[in-house]
């Protein structure tokens, strides 16, 4: 009986060797379904993407198209060469915080207008080419919770000031919850790196901060590198 099953399953595989010999192309479609699929991603924005590099997220391939220093009028008017003309499969567009931090005085409000068209006008450029947009929320900078900053807090209220760490939070979060409800509105994911990287009292982990108080350590685009890995479709 066992001599039987052994001796079936010789033919079965002689013949299996046989056909893929013979037929390269089924070899070559049996091949191709074991491969997982690659997609090719672009990471556009600022110095906070483009400091991430190229993260290993598995099932992609990563671009990185992020420019030190700009605001998202220049990340747009650059969307064309730098996204369009890959023609990858998805384009993860993230940043506004130059445009809120480099608004000048009395601007503030225009700024993250103007960020919400240019949101707007990559993201509909991306559908256009047949390129997935994603989104991704700011993040914000650190307000450790410790006594000597709420004192600072505390004087600075009284003084009638706020705090300027505090004050370009609120601005990049009222974006950043217009990012969800748009992002929910038009069915596009979205990479909530805001809270991916809280803290718990509303602001960004000391430990994923350089020293200068704003860029992302490596601890930082290390969790934020764990948190696209679980959420990336």
């Amino acid at each position: 009986m066992m001599l039987g099953k052994l001796l079936v399953s010789f033919l079965f595989l002689t013949s299996a060797t046989l056909l893929l010999a013979n037929h390269p192309t089924a070899a070559l479609a049996m091949s191709s379904e074991a491969q997982p699929t690659t997609r090719h991603l672009v990471i556009i924005g600022a110095s906070y993407a483009g400091q991430w590099g190229t993260p290993q997220l598995p099932g992609y391939r990563i671009t990185n198209q992020g420019v030190d220093g700009e605001e998202s009028t220049q990340v747009r008017a650059r969307f064309e060469r730098d996204v369009i003309a890959l023609a990858p499969d998805a384009v993860l567009i993230w940043g506004h915080y130059n445009d809120i931090v480099r608004a000048p005085a009395g601007q503030i409000e225009q700024a993250k207008a103007r960020a919400r068209d240019n949101y707007r006008a990559m993201i509909e450029q991306a559908r256009v080419a047949g390129i997935e947009p994603i989104l991704a929320t700011e993040i914000t900078l650190p307000i450790p919770d410790t006594w000597s900053e709420t004192l600072k807090s505390w004087i600075a209220g009284l003084l009638g000031k706020q705090d300027y760490r505090a004050k370009i939070n609120s601005h990049v979060k009222e974006v950043n919850e217009w990012l969800r409800e748009f992002a929910r509105a038009e069915k596009i994911q979205l990479l909530d790196l805001e809270r991916a990287v809280d803290s718990g009292n509303g602001t960004r982990r000391l430990e994923y901060t350089q020293e200068d108080g704003s860029h992302i350590s490596p601890a930082g685009y290390a969790a934020i590198t764990e948190y696209v890995r679980t959420q990336l479709r």
